[in-house]
């Protein structure tokens, strides 16, 4: 099935649409499996809409699409069209097949609210503070089998990147499951009614991007935004345990979504899905109990020790039994769970006769999910039988004025947890570590100084865990471990 129609994109640009050279013959079809941004991914059944941004305006790569032999181009300027339309004839189709626009911005909302409007899949619209692309690749993996699901792709859940998403959403699937992220207020608003999801998550609320807020419940607020495109007798399902829910609630009400569609997740014992037990059998393996809305206990197995990951699997089980058909099939998908590079992937080094157990979360950081991480480590090595946990953690970063505040509250985690030895990497670490005894830590100015350093920090048998925000590169120190002589 093709992704669009030639008629299908003539429709859904409507009143944006300006000319364009596609063929006029009934035989002749458009063929495209995917809609593209990115001139490097041009090639042979691809929809390529130039967009010009802040830095780049992707009109001056048209040569390098059509070379790529791109099925059809969304463009805005109208000398690229003029100099890259090819003449139609009766037995010849043009080379360059072009749609010319007033706007391609607008163009791709058009095409993602057609594209939306079009499908009768049940819409899972996912936000939080942490936590939103790995439970949207749960909810993927456990929703694929109860029926054709279309998930966002990486972390576009931008105002660019959830309409890309929803023109890349084949009109056969039965389930949507898209990313909403934000940095400012108003920005998840208009993505949530775009997607007009079914039934809207929050994962939980903190102290992420908060530079560009007043405090924690305004970002409450901003979150709150994606109950602003639900769906007629949609469902909202909300963390209990975050201490914005009932401000979360309150605003879900507001929005006049009934009580009896608001569900909540968590280990508090009024949650609709509470959390009973975890019983940790490997760094790859725990036992799992739940108890749904209807007090049904549900046991199930995960591939993780990770409590985080864990308290997302809930959210999983909660959205299979409130939109699924199988909860028990969905469900065994957690087995099959890999963490991926970089967000709590766990392996196994050796090298100076020393073995070390490495959770690699280097990918991203903020306190909520240092702390969730810390708590990891420490229930592993308790799990285990591990002498120490040594963390490596690199500065958090855009968080404004309450980043020195935040720096030591992750500090205070260290010694509330008892870890073992701390390893601070980066201006705002080194600061908050004078909060610590000198003999439990050291610090480094980067990442780079860090990772030469490491080998002689670590003993045979320690867990080593390692965080921070993607401009620290905290991936520097296990690249390093891993190229040292075993």
């Amino acid at each position: 099935m093709t992704l669009w129609t030639k008629q299908e994109l003539i429709s859904a640009l409507r009143d944006e649409f300006v000319t364009h050279n596609l063929p006029d013959k009934l035989s002749w079809e458009a063929s495209i499996d995917e809609t593209i941004i990115d001139s490097r991914k041009a090639a042979k059944n691809k929809l390529f809409i130039a967009l010009k941004g802040e830095n780049h305006d992707a009109h001056n790569f048209l040569d390098q699409v059509f070379e790529n032999d791109c099925e059809i181009a969304i463009i805005h300027r109208e000398e690229d069209f003029e100099k890259f339309k090819t003449p139609l004839s009766e037995n010849k189709m043009p080379k360059n097949k072009i749609i010319l626009v007033k706007n391609t911005f607008v163009a791709l909302y058009k095409l993602a609210d057609f594209s939306r409007n079009r499908s009768s899949a049940k819409i899972i619209g996912i936000t939080g503070s942490v936590g939103k692309t790995g439970t949207k690749e749960m909810l993927n993996a456990a929703f694929s089998t109860q029926g054709k699901t279309f998930a966002t792709v990486g972390n576009l859940n931008n105002h660019i990147g959830l309409p890309l998403s929803l023109c890349n959403f084949s009109k056969d699937c039965e389930y949507g499951i898209f990313e909403m992220g934000m940095n400012h207020l108003g920005e998840i608003a208009p993505l949530s009614n775009l997607a007009k999801p079914h039934l809207a998550i929050i994962t939980n609320v903190g102290p992420v991007h908060i530079e560009n807020f007043r405090n924690e419940e305004e970002i409450a607020i901003a979150k709150s935004e994606i109950f602003s495109g639900l769906a007629k007798e949609g469902i909202v399902l909300i963390n209990q345990d975050n201490k914005h829910f009932e401000f979360i609630k309150d605003k879900a009400l507001n929005f006049k979504i009934s009580k009896n569609k608001i569900f909540s997740f968590g280990e508090n014992k009024s949650s609709n899905y509470r959390l009973l037990n975890i019983a940790i059998k490997s760094s790859e393996l725990s036992e799992v109990k739940v108890k749904t809305k209807n007090n049904i206990e549900i046991s199930y197995e995960i591939s993780t020790s990770h409590k985080a990951t864990i308290f997302n699997s809930i959210i999983v089980l909660a959205c299979l039994d409130l939109l699924g058909h199988n909860v028990k099939k969905g469900i065994l998908t957690f087995k099959d769970l890999e963490n991926s590079k970089g967000r709590g992937k766990i392996f196994q080094a050796k090298f100076d006769n020393k073995r070390v157990i490495i959770i690699d979360d280097s990918y991203n950081a903020s306190v909520l999910s240092m702390h969730a991480g810390l708590e990891h480590a420490i229930s592993l090595k308790n799990a285990l039988n591990k002498n120490r946990v040594v963390v490596a953690l690199g500065d958090m970063l855009e968080l404004g004025d309450k980043s020195s505040e935040l720096h030591e509250e992750v500090v205070g985690y260290i010694q509330k947890l008892k870890i073992d030895f701390a390893i601070l990497v980066g201006e705002k670490m080194t600061l908050a570590a004078k909060k610590l005894d000198k003999n439990i830590c050291t610090v480094f100015p980067d990442s780079q100084s860090a990772s030469l350093g490491i080998a002689s920090l670590l003993k045979d048998g320690d867990i080593l865990y390692i965080k921070g925000s993607r401009g620290t590169k905290m991936e520097k120190i296990i690249e390093k471990i891993n190229n040292l002589p075993s």
